[in-house]
Formats: C-alpha cells, structure tokens, sequence
C-alpha cells in the first residue's frame, strides 16, 4: 500500500505509542456506567493495558493517583458517579494525569451538558469524546441527537468531514483539547492538525457500547501522553476491528461481538499500515 509521507510518519508515531503500551502495561482508571463497564476494561485488557473500574467517591483520588490515565464517560449518570467523576477529575489535573471525557447524552440531556461543560472548565481534559451530536451540542452548535444516539442529520461522512471539522476547531483550540468526533467517518482534531479516519462497518452501531469502547481505548494510548495521536489510533484500530469482526460474523450480532474483543486482541501494527484509511 502507498502511503504518502504524512500518512507515514503518524502510522510511525502510532506504532509507537502501541509500544509503548505493550511495554509499559498502563493502569487506565475508568469511571463508567454498568451498561457497557465490561466491554470497556475487556478491550482495555486486550489492547494490553490494565483497567480500575472503581466509581465510589471515597475512593477514586486514591485509586486514580496511581493511573497512567483517567478515563470518565456520562453515560447512565447518577449523582454518586458525577461526583466520582468530579472528584477523580480534579485530582488527575492536579497530579497531572492525563485524561479524557466521553460525553455520552450531553446532546439530550441538559443535567448531563451543564456537568461536561463544568468538568472541561475544570479539570482540562485533554480528550473530548463523543459522537456527532454530543460534540456539537458541547461546541454549542445545533445537534439533532436521538436519544443518546447521533442524529441523521448530524452525520459526517468522507464528502463532508472537512466541513464538520471546521465547525468543531474553535472549541478544541478554546479548551486545548483534542476532539475525538465518532460516526461513519471519525474526526479528530486539536483546533489545528485534523484527520478523518474512514474505517469501520455499520454494524459497531448495532452493538451497545461501542461509543464506550473506543472511549476507554483512547484512554489506553493516551497514557503515552499524545492525545490526538492517541485519539487517531483509537479511531483507527475500532473500525479495522469492526471491519474484522464484520467480515468473520456476518450478520450474526453476538457472534461479532466476541470477534470484536479477538480483532482487538490480535491486531498488528502492518494491519493498521496497510488497511487504516485517513483523510487529511
């Protein structure tokens, strides 16, 4: 496969940071919901990293100043995690932890929109998660979310990307942050650098918690402390593992399940060279 030197040089930064990890074995503190909890450490496990799923307030500073990384997502939010997640948020700032959000229904709920907006002000994560109608609607831009899910008329694909890129560049820059924008094609950007990543198969939309997965996933990387290299390989290695599962599963939903969590497990660095597919 060609590769120009751009795509180059970031596979080479990417293959890095999957040293690093294989090396290294990051603890990743994840505060989640119990919804997609088990999904969310089994692919940090099989990416090679070591998942903390401790939630409870009087415990999280403790638990998470030994982190490589501080992962929090809002799915199924409750007043005990919001607090877990505040809590955890302000010691990984102070202690210099690298950290993302995932903003799971910041589109459709209000309590959960005012929380991200006052956790980002606060705490700096470095990542911004979330698919096409949660980062609008954090960017303050109209979003047109169903329920928890991305809205049609928010979708980004590979003719529009650059356009959804532009409208989300401000934010990122505000907060120097990176934004981690999942759809049909994923966009990444720190308000500079962009990259579409346009792997993955329809199907990851059809299995609850793959949003969630890809969150905890980034968290892994993320530990090598290079958020938007991070994010881009998060993006990538989830729809080279939907792709993979897809094409052993067929149709058949459990079935892919399990060959997601063994795509995870088995991938290699020249798989993601030869198959990951960037627009710049």
């Amino acid at each position: 496969m060609y590769m120009t030197n751009e795509e180059n040089n970031l596979f080479q930064q990417l293959a890095a940071l999957r040293r690093g990890v294989a090396a290294n074995r990051p603890l990743v503190h994840c505060i989640t919901h119990g919804i997609t909890m088990n999904d969310s450490a089994n692919v940090i496990l099989a990416v090679g990293g070591v998942p903390n799923m401790a939630s409870h307030p009087k415990e999280v500073v403790e638990v998470g100043r030994v982190a490589a990384a501080l992962v929090v997502n809002l799915g199924n939010i409750s007043s005990e995690r919001m607090e877990a997640i505040r809590l955890a948020g302000q010691a990984a700032h102070e202690d210099g932890i690298p950290m993302l959000i995932d903003l799971v229904g910041v589109a459709c709920s209000t309590l959960r929109r005012d929380f991200a907006v006052q956790f980002i002000r606060e705490c700096r994560p470095q990542i911004i998660k979330g698919n096409s109608s949660e980062i609008r609607a954090i960017c303050g831009l109209p979003s047109h979310a169903v329920g928890v899910d991305a809205g049609a008329a928010d979708t980004v694909t590979a003719k529009n990307f650059r356009n959804a890129a532009q409208d989300i560049q401000a934010y990122a820059l505000a907060q120097q942050a990176v934004q981690l924008m999942s759809g049909p094609v994923d966009v990444v950007t720190d308000g500079t650098r962009v990259c579409g990543v346009a792997n993955g198969t329809a199907q990851l939309a059809r299995l609850t918690g793959t949003g969630c997965m890809l969150g905890a996933l980034a968290g892994v990387y993320l530990a090598g402390r290079k958020p938007w290299e991070a994010a881009v390989l998060a993006a990538v290695m989830m729809g080279l593992a939907g792709e993979e599962a897809s094409r052993i599963a067929g149709s058949r939903m459990g079935t892919f399940h399990v060959a997601l969590l063994d795509a995870f497990s088995q991938m290699t660095d020249a798989q993601i060279q030869q198959q990951m597919k960037l627009l710049f």
